[in-house]
């Protein structure tokens, strides 16, 4: 809980309650490190929130709070890929920084459903911004830059259509990614639901394969080229 807790106001403290109230383990804190940070501990059965130096005044806003506490929510409930992406310990550094923002947009979606059902005004208000904010860069045109704008752009627009029932109309590459997420029931988090996703995201792109591999007793994700011929 925010080391500020006591100034917090009525409203985010009923919503952190109520979200705090849906965990079996136990949840600890540490403070005095150099930032803001939800770590769950599969070995252990538990969660560990640390808080950055209040000197650096890097304290997280509270959607981010709530956010994070979702990604530690979903890891102890459905599957610990769904606290942060986790890749095959020989998949190439270049390879994996260009797909990391498709994996972690994969586990927003699910966490993004949680929060909708947790906090609907705070998330609901993150949605709306987050669609007008998308919706006036494409409008200016031009080439989309980069995988994870395309993700992150085809999130926005399929989570306004998803839950505001409104969309934009799109064309080419940003199209497939935002039908792959409304392919996906986002309040309905499984492994079996985030494969699909991920595997239908990287597909979009047409140069790798994605799939969910067991290393040392961990499912990791392994990236393929697409074979060709």
């Amino acid at each position: 809980m925010p080391p500020k807790n006591h100034s917090m106001p009525e409203q985010q403290r009923a919503i952190r309650e109520a979200l705090l109230a849906r965990f079996a383990w136990p949840i600890e804190e540490e403070y005095m490190r150099e930032a803001f940070e939800v770590v769950t501990d599969h070995a252990r059965r538990k969660h560990v929130v640390f808080w950055p130096r209040e000197a650096l005044n890097l304290e997280p806003p509270f959607g981010r709070y709530l956010h994070e506490l979702g990604h530690a929510l979903l890891a102890e409930q459905v599957h610990p890929q769904f606290s942060r992406p986790s890749f095959a310990r020989d998949t190439d550094p270049a390879l994996k920084n260009t797909y990391l923002p498709l994996m972690d947009g994969a586990l927003d979606w699910f966490v993004q459903g949680l929060l909708m059902e947790v906090a609907p005004g705070p998330q609901g208000d993150d949605i709306d911004a987050r669609f007008k904010q998308t919706a006036s860069v494409l409008r200016q045109g031009g080439a989309l830059p980069s995988v994870e704008f395309v993700i992150d752009s085809g999130m926005a627009l399929a989570s306004f259509r998803h839950f505001r029932g409104l969309d934009i109309e799109t064309q080419g590459k940003l199209s497939e990614v935002v039908m792959a997420f409304l392919r996906t029931p986002p309040v309905k988090p499984t492994l079996f639901g985030l494969h699909g996703l991920v595997r239908r995201l990287v597909g979009v792109f047409g140069m790798h394969t994605a799939h969910l591999s067991s290393e040392l007793g961990f499912e990791r994700w392994r990236l393929e080229p697409v074979k060709r011929g």
